[in-house]
């Protein structure tokens, strides 16, 4: 195992999380069972790797259980995780003697600073005015964060990883197009709305 590397469970879904970002997932099977159990009593991580149609991706999100939702008769659980950093695997085992769920040495991927671009942000501020009705809240500093910008666009999971290995000026473009997109979308629903329909 490298320096920096870790060893921790692992529960491939097709499923891709940012630093911040939660979901709920319904854990059934035995092995993963006793993954989200040990978590719980221990207070770890576990990853998701993210799950493709046909391959493994060797990235994935540090997840970390916040909340149990619902126990059932079963034994099943709802539980609520969050995000905690993305990663990469270096070495995945689907078998364990000593563990019925796979485990993988992985290494964080670091959180760079992203300084949006002054367009990238007049395209949001422009996108958040019109989605907020001129709502001053739509002038807030918070909303133009990375992770506002990102979940505002509504990336799919493989948009997600992508943009993890874009550099800052490819992100920039990529959320400029998305915004444009958006406030297309945005426009058409007003006009529906206000009985004017586009041919």
């Amino acid at each position: 195992m490298k320096k920096g590397d870790y060893q921790y469970g692992l529960f491939p879904l097709r499923i891709f999380l940012f630093p911040g970002e939660q979901t709920t997932l319904h854990i059934f099977e035995p092995r993963y069972l006793q993954l989200v159990t040990e978590c719980l009593s221990s207070g770890e991580y576990f990853g998701i790797p993210y799950q493709g149609k046909t391959t493994l991706s060797e990235l994935g999100s540090l997840v970390k259980v916040v909340q149990i939702l619902k126990k059932y008769d079963s034994g099943d659980l709802d539980v609520l995780v969050e995000c905690k950093s993305n990663f990469k695997i270096h070495h995945f085992q689907n078998k364990n003697e000593h563990k019925l769920y796979p485990i993988g040495s992985l290494s964080k991927i670091k959180k760079g600073i992203f300084k949006p671009s002054e367009e990238l942000e007049k395209y949001a501020s422009e996108y958040l005015t019109h989605l907020l009705d001129n709502s001053k809240d739509s002038k807030s500093e918070e909303l133009v964060s990375l992770n506002n910008l990102v979940n505002l666009v509504n990336l799919s999971d493989e948009d997600k990883i992508k943009f993890i290995g874009f550099s800052d000026l490819k992100k920039n473009e990529f959320l400029i197009k998305k915004f444009k997109f958006m406030m297309i979308l945005l426009s058409q629903e007003k006009m529906v709305d206000q009985n004017f329909y586009l041919n």
